[in-house]
């Protein structure tokens, strides 16, 4: 079944459903319509029918990747969002301090208020949405997570984050490419951007994100 015809098959039951529901409701209903060329042709509003294309893989661990990418997204970008925000009202507040101490004092306040409260959440994170989080921060804020920590903290701590990050298989100076390694995922960021994520995310889990997130809780506390 190509998909025209599957777009003219749902196309066609909603007409149908549309026209019952009328036909069964007490008030009277006016149905619009214009003319042309010796044609009734009734006019009529339906929701809005949203096709969203799937990838092709030859390999069962590439689709693997694929669920585990999609699935981590909605989980994570909203963090590095976060980030791009919070380094862009720093450099502006960086612009009226010239004092080094009190810029020192500055970054110690931000990252108390910044752990107080995200820390729990960003421990919760699993390694595969850590090392998305470093490229989606990377692409947010168009600078290395590693330059980042360097610039706050000073050289010894970013080089100490970078050993951490190493151990779990990432890189805090790790790069974004849309265009190469991260083409996939890119994808993925634009969906979500343009407010179409949660359409792919029912046609890969068979739910929503949030009823999905819900039931996923259920099951994680059942079993505590």
């Amino acid at each position: 079944m190509t998909k025209t015809l599957r777009i003219f098959i749902v196309f066609s039951c909603a007409l149908c459903a549309s026209a019952q529901a009328q036909t069964e409701s007490r008030s009277p209903y006016f149905q619009q319509y214009v003319i042309e060329g010796g044609d009734t042709l009734y006019l009529m509003s339906i929701d809005e029918l949203k096709v969203v294309a799937m990838p092709k893989f030859n390999s069962r661990r590439d689709w693997k990747n694929y669920y585990r990418m999609v699935f981590n997204l909605p989980r994570v970008y909203p963090y590095a969002q976060i980030a791009k925000d919070k380094l862009a009202e720093m450099d502006v507040r960086f612009s009226e301090i010239n004092n080094r101490r009190q810029r020192k004092e500055y970054i110690k306040t931000v990252e108390k208020e910044m752990m107080n409260q995200y820390k729990s959440a960003l421990k919760k994170l699993t390694f595969s949405q850590g090392k998305m989080l470093i490229k989606l921060i990377n692409r947010e804020t168009e600078t290395t997570v590693y330059q980042i920590v360097k610039e706050m903290k000073g050289g010894f701590s970013a080089f100490f984050w970078q050993g951490v990050a190493a151990v779990f298989g990432a890189s805090l100076k790790y790069r974004y490419d849309k265009n190469g390694d991260d083409a996939i995922l890119e994808k993925l960021v634009n969906i979500y951007e343009y407010g179409d994520y949660d359409d792919l995310y029912k046609k890969v889990f068979g739910m929503g994100i949030e009823e999905h997130t819900k039931q996923l809780q259920k099951k994680r506390s059942k079993k505590r």
